[in-house]
């Protein structure tokens, strides 16, 4: 080798060097962005927020930290939880996409208003109660409203437009005092603040039917009365379905809720607190999923994770092995568990929320077009010479389903016997795969719902046994930090897009419309 030659070489080895280096190094920036673009973010625009007066100061102060820390202006509109529904509902009508947040003090218009199509995910966010409230150096000399009502007193109430107002009617009602009430009051008030100023400030005002938070807030004497013992209200953040930016919507919703957050300003202003989600600007779920689920969930969990701005890690397997990897301490527990088959559930359902069902699919056996084979039940599997595919019975649900009805129509033994078994694979999509690589498989036990794009290749052989199906569903961790997140993930899994998605995948739709 002569210098010159040598020279070449060892250059020609530095470059190859350096560009494998830029390769690297290029990569790396690759998979960085990607993962950086993969966080969802939340858009720099101002929220405008429709809330009942009365809830006004704690929302205000939570609202002021909040577009500090994030830069968002939320632009407050005050009124009477029904006024403001108005507006919404005028909104809605004609097509203007203005407020973002729905804010009432109270969960009977939060739910009317989901019933009109307003709104959409509803955050609850704390709780208030109707009392009747006297001037502060005043004395109580009644204890029910019943009988304030045989005092010369000068009391008033909210009208019906105002959260206070209904809520107080309808217990009122129930007591069969309301005629009497609304005869003898000296006025009614559009909105709670306005009353309870009244009260503290009037000399001709004696009392009045307000919220218990807004009582504290003016300083004004509680005196408690049976009438509205029961009369709690849940005060909770309503996303519109007019607003074109429902993530921020939800991360201000979030942030209102979240016990580090705006649950502070809430317990300051004398509002009972409820439990919220631990604050994170991008909360992260943690999904465990059966398999055959993939294909139907997944389109939903994407959709979730935009509209959220939130991140889901999903991970796939055999409910056997998932389940495995759960009593063996192997796996954090996850925020949300959906199954192959409910059976999987009940061994480790002491680490969940009670299940919903889902959907089901049949188990049905897989042949090759024309069914050389002539198999039409499953005892014609056990003949001499026929080859199956099954899954792996310790890690898939399929291949414990599947042995099950081996057991169930006698035919277990038999199979094991002329060694039938030849393929198992440890899930579903791996088994069908086999069916279409090559042909020494002349039958394959499967879901039919993993078999929709396959059947110009084979044929699907019914099974005529009740356990020939397996039904899905699915479940909140115990552990989980985001109970709120996750219980709305679940009603995405089970809403009519989502069943939509189940069904064209070959599903069938076990959910209850009640939920």
């Amino acid at each position: 080798m002569t210098d010159e030659n040598y020279q070449y070489r060892r250059i020609s080895a530095n470059w190859i060097l350096l560009g494998l280096a830029s390769i690297i190094l290029v990569a790396s920036l690759v998979v960085l962005l990607n993962r950086e673009t993969a966080i969802p973010q939340v858009a720099k625009s101002d929220l405008v927020v429709y809330c009942a007066a009365g809830i006004r100061k704690p929302v205000e102060a939570a609202a002021k930290q909040y577009e500090e820390e994030f830069g968002i202006e939320v632009r407050l509109d005050y009124g009477s939880s029904g006024e403001l529904e108005s507006k919404l509902a005028l909104e809605f009508e004609s097509e203007i996409s203005r407020c973002d947040l729905y804010i009432p003090a109270d969960k009977f218009f939060s739910a009317r208003a989901r019933d009109k199509g307003l709104t959409k995910e509803s955050i609850p966010l704390a709780q208030q109660q109707v009392v009747v409230a006297i001037k502060p150096d005043a004395i109580g000399n009644f204890s029910s409203v019943e009988e304030m009502l045989t005092k010369e007193l000068s009391f008033i109430i909210c009208n019906e437009q105002a959260g206070v107002g209904k809520k107080t009617k309808v217990q009122l009602e129930s007591h069969e005092l309301w005629d009497m009430v609304n005869l003898k009051k000296k006025a009614s008030f559009p909105r709670v603040p306005e009353a309870a100023n009244a009260v503290k400030t009037s000399e001709n005002i004696d009392a009045a039917m307000i919220w218990d938070a807004t009582a504290r807030q003016f300083g004004l004497k509680i005196i408690p009365c049976p009438e509205f013992k029961d009369s709690t209200s849940t005060i909770s953040a309503d996303v519109t379905s007019t607003t074109k930016k429902a993530s921020t919507a939800l991360h201000f919703a979030r942030y209102l809720a979240a016990p580090e957050k705006g649950k502070p300003f809430f317990k300051k202003f004398h509002f009972e607190t409820l439990a919220g989600d631990s604050w994170a600007d991008v909360p992260e779920l943690v999904v465990y999923c059966g398999g055959v689920n993939r294909n139907a969930i997944v389109a939903t969990l994407k959709e979730f994770e935009s509209r959220e701005g939130c991140l889901i890690k999903t991970h796939y397997a055999g409910c056997g092995t998932i389940v495995g990897n759960i009593q063996a301490g192997k796996f954090h527990l996850p925020d949300a568990f959906m199954t192959c088959d409910v059976s999987y559930l009940t061994m480790v359902e002491s680490e969940f929320l009670p299940a919903s069902d889902v959907s089901s699919t049949r188990i049905v056996i897989m042949v090759r077009k024309d069914n050389p084979k002539n198999i039409h039940t499953l005892k014609d599997l056990a003949q001499d010479g026929v080859t199956i595919g099954t899954t792996d019975p310790k890690m898939s649900t399929l291949g414990a389903l599947t042995w099950r009805l081996f057991d169930e129509t006698g035919i277990k033994s038999q199979i094991e016997s002329n060694q039938n078994v030849i393929v198992t694979t440890p899930t579903a999509h791996e088994l069908i795969l086999q069916m279409e690589g090559h042909t020494k498989l002349d039958a394959a036990l499967v879901y039919e719902a993993n078999c929709q794009n396959l059947t110009d290749r084979f044929e699907l052989i019914d099974i005529d046994q009740a356990t020939a199906k397996a039904v899905q569903n699915v479940a909140v961790g115990r552990e989980t930090k985001y109970p709120l997140l996750t219980e709305r993930l679940l009603s995405a899994i089970l809403s009519e897009e989502s069943r939509s998605r189940f069904v064209d995948q070959g599903f069938t739709w076990e959910a209850r419309d009640d939920r």
